[in-house]
């Protein structure tokens, strides 16, 4: 059976978390850095079982800030793109001390609070939190019965990284992302006049991602009201944009020509709405 149009699987962690070679190991292949920031970055995983097929959505995010980070993902309105996630993994460097833990359990307490705000408690959600390895020694240690139990409080399947991506049952990652129940009935609304694009697979990743970005965007300060008159908020103004429009090229990839073009056109006069 295939999956038409599978929920999505949301990457996060801190700028320094090595989310994009996780990635790697787990899909075979990671989108490239272009700039100084894996956020906004999306990436298609290609999954085949004996059950179903699916060319599952990943959109990648970063939590510079984890307390603005929740912020943003509990508001009203993150409900509709936290909704169509099927899978959250987070991604963290081992610990070197103490409150670099203590930051790992607050992280996930805001991705839990931002997936039970937008799907109340219990969602069919898999929530995976992947340690990766660290560089500085010595760093705090941490039995995997440990981990275990800190990951599981906040709803969270531990998996070691470096004991081949396996979490407590000795199941690789990838099998515990392939029991998600990855389908979807979300749908969104288009206008009127643009019948031909409404309900393609490509419109709704399209409206999905701008939300995503719009948030992202809302993060950094912009549609704040503040002035953007210093030079430093233009140039980062001008790199958010840049990625959107890198991700606007990247997700009408393989589509037939017209179809690019109408999805090209919308998800750019979405963007330039947003200015």
């Amino acid at each position: 059976m295939e999956i038409k149009n599978p929920r999505r699987i949301l990457a996060v962690g801190a700028p320094d978390s090595s989310v994009l070679h996780l990635l790697k190991e787990l899909t075979g292949s990671a989108p490239e850095l272009t700039s100084g920031t894996t956020a906004g970055l999306t990436h298609d995983w290609a999954l085949e079982t004996k059950y179903y097929t699916a060319t599952l959505p990943i959109w990648i995010d970063e939590i510079p800030n984890v307390a603005e980070w929740r912020t943003e993902f509990t508001k009203p309105e993150a409900r509709e793109v936290v909704g169509v996630l099927g899978a959250w993994i987070y991604c963290f460097k081992k610990p070197v001390e103490q409150k670099d833990a203590d930051g790992i359990n607050e992280t996930m307490q805001a991705i839990a609070d931002a997936i039970e705000r937008a799907c109340g408690i219990g969602g069919d959600i898999v929530c995976l939190a992947v340690a990766m390895p660290q560089s500085i020694t010595p760093y705090l240690e941490k039995t995997g019965e440990e981990w275990e139990e800190a990951c599981m409080e906040y709803g969270f399947e531990y998996v070691d990284f470096e004991a081949k991506g396996k979490n407590e049952f000795g199941e690789p990652m990838g099998e515990a992302l392939e029991a998600c129940d990855w389908e979807s009935g979300t749908a969104l609304d288009f206008d009127e006049d643009e019948e031909e694009f409404e309900g393609s697979f490509a419109a709704e990743e399209a409206e999905m991602n701008m939300e995503l970005f719009g948030m992202k965007d809302a993060l950094h300060g912009f549609g704040d009201g503040e002035e953007k008159g210093s030079e430093e908020l233009e140039v980062e103004e001008l790199e958010v944009m840049m990625r959107k429009m890198v991700a606007i090229k990247e997700m009408g990839e393989g589509m037939e020509e017209a179809e690019r073009k109408r999805f090209a056109a919308k998800a750019v006069n979405d963007l330039l709405k947003d200015l």
